[in-house]
């Protein structure tokens, strides 16, 4: 049924760039252009993240409630 079925046409602009986008750590590089999406992705983002989970914790109530409960927070929002 499935597997490699080598009957089919490749694409050699697709498979360097699969090659290419398989082995990036060969050949990535900090420099003036990569240096922000470094940054970027490995600080801003974590520490957004953590700034947020911080910032609502204990905030929201995640308890599972049962029927009776539901109807009593439905009656009390009326």
């Amino acid at each position: 049924m499935g597997g490699h079925n080598d009957n089919l046409l490749k694409d050699p602009a697709i498979e360097e760039w699969i090659w290419m986008r398989q082995n990036t750590h060969r050949y990535f590089k900090i420099n003036r252009r990569t240096a922000p999406a470094l940054l970027l992705m490995g600080l801003a983002v974590p520490a957004a993240t953590l700034y947020f989970a911080f910032a609502t914790q204990d905030k929201v109530d995640l308890k599972a409630k049962v029927k009776t409960e539901w109807a009593q927070a439905y009656a009390d929002s009326k």
